[in-house]
């Protein structure tokens, strides 16, 4: 398909060398047979070198081989009768123009050549190249022109300005664009072109200025790429970064091995570094980071992982010792390099709110033991003083066994391990006592939950039998330990045991307590506490677990919120539900492999 414009030659290059042939062999004619000598020929070569003006080396030919076949015709049927120097001088004129004219057919060949594989070349290219003239008229378009933007070559060619077609939107007034090209040849920016279908698309476009042997303006070759992917994406990182900018958190990219190549103003503000003191830096050692892992166990977990969470211990500019929240993303780039997106919240303030409220909350539970406890009194001083009596019995029982005339030192030295053993489970009881009394900052260690349990029978069974209420235990063997604070577990199963033998003191019937431990889903463990009391109460059931609500007396309502705040702290849950016929239960799990929580 012909991508050129039509142009002066091309239209005219059927006619004029006729024309000009015809009128150039008249004057040959005229002079050969009429004797103007010379003056005819001066003529002859204006009238060829006109041809060689309009129609180019195939007119000239054209005319310069009609006068010499002419003039050998006139040798052979009319020999001249005038002086042979006329002919004989048309003839080397015309030889001369023909050997002229030869050499320019060859070289228009040549150069017609060069210019069909200039032009294959340009169709071989995906980008959009396109020439106009100066009055912005399309004169070629080639193959990517008219896959990018949808118009045949014959559709733009010579039809429409380019600026008409595509819609142009310039990035400056179009007149300081042209005469940027004027002065300088060439201009290069961004532009949005409206393609057939109606898309809007972004190019990058490079213009050139194509002047002729007088350095005129001729025509311009603009080449067009699509950019709009990375023009959208460029515009969508500078709207991140932007994001970035405004948020509070500090935000730092550094590639390995920690170079820091981003810095934004939350960090600016955070840390008391500017941006350009920190752009280059290694970022460890900046902020004197405390990290809770070693240097290569931490960069093996995030190259496994691609992501890092964890709490860090930073230095500000004034030294201040700050906690942050970290997170860090492992971003792998084509071209190899990792780069680390780190992003710090400052949790400092909030760590010690939460410190303090953990230390209210230990207060709190405190409190309420000690208040529990003397709701126990009477059941703890029996349950204390039935080893200590039975102590007192063995001891008299030894003394006995001594003071004989023969003395039976076997039946002595067995009332002797009576005593010793009543007196150690006395100072057990006391020493658990003394345990729930202390008041101190709740510390976490591996516990078996089953223990725990039965620690809280010994204190609570007393009490339990006091109502005339049985207890039974399914403990799991074998179970996970938790990582918890001992105390505040057996607090959690001594308001727990105690709501459930509150429910029991006064109903009729049975009065069974049921302790249950087993494995659960996800990686927990569950306790329940099951009694045959009086049920949750039906009109405030949700909020059984509220602070200050109680359906007793002279309750507080603090043992099931603490209870909840307790089991929630270590990461598990705590929940009530009826029994059938009568009753309820109460529920807890624990993780079995949870990180602290606080």
């Amino acid at each position: 398909m012909t991508r050129q414009a039509p142009s002066l030659g091309n239209a005219t290059s059927s006619i004029l060398p006729i024309a000009t042939a015809g009128f150039a062999i008249g004057i040959f004619i005229a002079d050969t047979f009429t004797h103007f000598e010379i003056a005819v020929p001066v003529l002859y070569v204006a009238v060829v070198l006109m041809a060689a003006r309009f129609c180019q080396a195939r007119g000239v030919l054209l005319v310069s081989a009609g006068c010499l076949g002419l003039t050998v015709l006139s040798f052979f049927l009319s020999p001249p009768t005038g002086p042979a120097a006329t002919a004989i001088i048309n003839t080397l004129i015309s030889i001369f123009v023909i050997g002229l004219t030869t050499f320019l057919v060859l070289q228009g060949q040549s150069a017609e050549v060069a210019l069909r594989e200039q032009a294959s070349l340009l169709d071989l290219t995906h980008d959009a190249i396109f020439v106009r003239d100066m009055d912005n008229v399309i004169t070629y378009w080639n193959r990517g022109a008219e896959e990018f933007y949808g118009w045949t070559a014959k559709e733009a060619v010579g039809k429409v300005t380019t600026h008409q077609l595509l819609r142009t939107v310039f990035p400056e007034p179009i007149e300081e664009i042209n005469a940027e090209l004027l002065r300088t040849g060439r201009w290069e920016g961004g532009l949005i072109h409206t393609k057939r279908d109606g898309t809007q698309v972004v190019v990058a476009s490079r213009w050139s200025l194509q002047r002729d042997k007088g350095q005129r303006p001729l025509a311009i070759l603009e080449t067009n790429n699509d950019i709009t992917d990375r023009k959208q994406a460029e515009d969508a990182l500078r709207r991140q970064a932007n994001l970035l900018e405004q948020t509070h958190d500090a935000i730092i990219v550094w590639e390995f091995p920690r170079t820091v190549i981003f810095w934004n103003r939350g960090a600016e503000q955070l840390y008391g570094f500017a941006r350009e003191e920190a752009i280059g830096r290694h970022s460890h050692e900046l902020l004197q980071t405390v990290h809770p892992l070693s240097t290569p166990v931490f960069e093996s977990d995030l190259e496994r992982e691609g992501e890092w969470k964890g709490e860090l211990t930073h230095t500000a500019r004034d030294g201040r010792k700050i906690l942050v929240e970290s997170r860090h993303v492992l971003i792998r780039e084509a071209d190899g390099r990792r780069l680390v997106l780190e992003t710090n919240r400052d949790i400092t303030e909030r760590k010690r709110a939460e410190g303090e409220l953990r230390q209210a909350q230990a207060d709190l539970a405190h409190a309420s033991r000690v208040t529990t406890m003397g709701e126990l009194t009477a059941s703890l001083a029996h349950e204390v003083n039935q080893p200590i009596a039975a102590a007192i019995t063995d001891a008299n029982t030894c003394l006995r066994w001594l003071a004989r005339d023969h003395p039976d030192l076997e039946e002595a030295r067995a009332a002797a391990s009576r005593v010793v053993k009543d007196t150690t489970r006395a100072a057990d009881i006391i020493s658990r006592i003394r345990l729930l009394f202390k008041k101190g900052t709740p510390e976490r260690e591996l516990v078996d939950v089953n223990d725990v349990i039965q620690e809280m029978i010994v204190l609570l069974l007393s009490e339990a039998t006091r109502y005339f209420i049985s207890v039974r235990t399914e403990l799991t063997a074998d179970l996970p330990q938790v990582k918890a604070d001992r105390v505040q577990l057996q607090q959690v199963m001594m308001n727990l045991v105690m709501n459930s033998i509150d429910a029991m003191k006064d109903v009729d019937g049975t009065r069974d307590l049921a302790i249950q431990s087993q494995r659960a889903e996800n990686e927990h463990l569950m306790v329940s506490v099951s009694d045959t009391g009086v049920g949750l109460p039906s009109q405030h059931a949700d909020r059984m677990f509220d602070a200050f609500f109680t359906t007793k007396v002279h309750g507080t309502g603090m043992g099931l919120a603490i209870s909840r705040s307790i089991i929630e702290s270590h990461g598990g849950r705590l929940w009530a539900a009826n029994n059938s016929p009568r009753g309820a239960s109460f529920y807890f799990t624990l993780p079995t492999k949870a990180e602290a929580h606080g």
